[in-house]
């Protein structure tokens, strides 16, 4: 097996990139502080983000 911990990490990087997307789906309200409220949108922005790193990783497994 080559680099088991590269592994759990893109996993867990794919699993938090469909939970944020999940958070954009349904638009879940975050506030923060009771002040500032962070819009659904920045998660769609996470999303793709975590995704990509998730899939690079996996990626990067295969060399």
């Amino acid at each position: 097996m080559k680099r088991p911990a590269s592994l759990v990490i893109g996993i867990l990087l794919l699993f938090l990139a469909f939970a944020q997307l999940l958070r954009f789906i349904i638009a879940v309200p975050i506030v923060v502080a009771n002040c500032v409220s962070i819009p659904a949108w920045i998660s769609a922005v996470a999303a793709i983000f975590l995704a990509l790193l998730g899939v690079w990783l996996l990626n990067e497994r295969k060399r």
